[in-house]
């Protein structure tokens, strides 16, 4: 467990690569987090779907509406508040335990996981109701731009038609048009998303209330959009992936088999095989999702507000603080005064330049080179201090004449004083 953390500014490929290796090596903490509200979801969406599909089943014949279909239709509608609540909650509390395992070395686990999340558990909930008013407000947002959207594609196919144009330029006016339409839409989302995905690390970390860490997420998360995206787009092909594996198989037995037609796709079975496949995609992709936006937090720390020299500040003089507002030690990362003993360098940066390295006292001494990543560019800039170094030695232990008239110190065979400028 490192005494110390080095933060560095991240590429996107970079924060990807360090979410895909932290899941691989905390495999087993991270899904069972993560199976709490996978089991949650999958119970409401058999009983939503199973219900639904009984209900189309029984219209399309003499049987009649069934009760149990209404019933359990009634619960899977009313159980999908009570999921997303404790998908909510898990999201919290991994990104307290994924930012502990970060800054703190501490261990991931469920039992770290629940204790975070009974300490805000209050702060939780106000942001879930937040989150609410923010989705409403962003559907109203995304309605209204998707009407323009539409609007103006049909006014460029009005005016391509007007003109009369052939059919092949009528047709690739078209396409350009849908996909422009398109990524603007995309785009939009990317940006409003950016500005409130860090949410739950501000209040779980920071300790921040509901209301303050939306401002607050608002200005950090500004600029992101494009590695929002990048990240979403990782992980849905990672989900996309995934669930092909599991599909596929499954369908190409049933295709051999005879059993697959238009009716099957509609009874209750698929809807039960397509949502334990979905689900079990859901477990095991998610915690990359909430590894990789914790750690494009602290990205977003070191490179608008400078959290690496704030962390560096806190290690070598303990009394400095970047913010005149110190948050409490359970909610916020605190460095200890005195370094922890038996804990290691922590390099987190790709060139392993991650700055000062502060010495630990009452520990033996241990040479750079048998910790510290050794790298061509490095060890060049090493080099040549050494040489500055012993160039400025060298004239130091030269420098021993002195000038009768000031005094100054002259250099061996000098001429004249290069501070009164008499001859020598």
């Amino acid at each position: 467990m490192a005494s110390f953390t080095l933060l560095e500014p991240m590429s996107t490929g970079d924060v990807i690569d360090r979410a895909v290796r932290l899941y691989r090596r905390n495999f087993t903490p991270l899904v069972a987090i993560t199976a709490v509200p996978t089991l949650v979801g999958y119970v409401v969406s058999l009983m939503f779907w199973y219900g639904y599909t009984s209900l189309l089943t029984g219209a399309s014949s003499s049987r009649g509406l069934p009760a149990s279909a209404l019933v359990m239709l009634a619960l899977g509608g009313l159980g999908y508040p009570v999921w997303m609540f404790v998908l909510l909650v898990t999201v919290s509390g991994m990104c307290r335990v994924v930012g502990d395992h970060l800054m703190l070395g501490a261990p991931i686990t469920v039992r770290g996981c629940l204790a975070a999340v009974k300490r805000r558990l209050g702060a939780i909930t106000l942001m879930g109701l937040l989150s609410v008013v923010l989705l409403f407000a962003a559907y109203i947002v995304l309605t209204i731009v998707v009407f323009a959207l539409v609007l103006i594609v049909a006014l460029i196919v009005g005016a391509v038609a007007a003109a009369h144009l052939p059919q092949w330029v009528a047709t690739v006016i078209l396409t350009i048009s849908v996909i422009v339409a398109v990524a603007f839409g995309l785009l939009l989302m990317c940006v409003v998303a950016a500005r409130v995905v860090f949410l739950p690390q501000i209040v779980m970390i920071e300790g921040e209330s509901a209301g303050n860490a939306l401002g607050r997420a608002i200005r950090l998360g500004k600029g992101n959009w494009y590695r929002v995206a990048a990240i979403v787009v990782f992980t849905y092909f990672v989900s996309l992936s995934l669930l092909a594996a599991l599909t596929l198989p499954v369908l190409f037995g049933l295709y051999v088999s005879g059993v697959m037609s238009a009716e099957f796709f509609l009874s209750p079975t698929w809807n039960i095989l397509y949502t334990s496949f979905r689900d079990i995609t859901g477990l095991l992709s998610l915690p990359i999702w909430i590894v990789s936006f914790t750690l494009l937090y602290f990205d977003s720390r070191v490179r608008k507000e400078a959290y690496d020299v704030d962390l560096l500040a806190r290690e070598i003089n303990p009394g400095f603080y970047w913010q005149p507002a110190v948050q409490p030690a359970a909610i916020g990362y605190q460095m200890p005064s005195q370094p922890a003993p038996g804990r290691a360098y922590v390099q987190t940066g790709p060139l392993g330049l991650g700055g000062y390295r502060p010495p630990q006292a009452g520990a033996e001494a241990v040479s750079p080179e048998a910790t510290e990543p050794r790298h061509p560019e490095s060890e060049e800039l090493r080099a040549k201090f050494e040489r500055a170094a012993e160039s400025l030695n060298v004239r130091a232990d030269t420098a021993s004449v002195q000038c009768k008239a000031c005094g100054a110190s002259l250099l061996t065979g000098a001429s004249f004083c290069m501070t009164c400028g008499s001859a020598t």
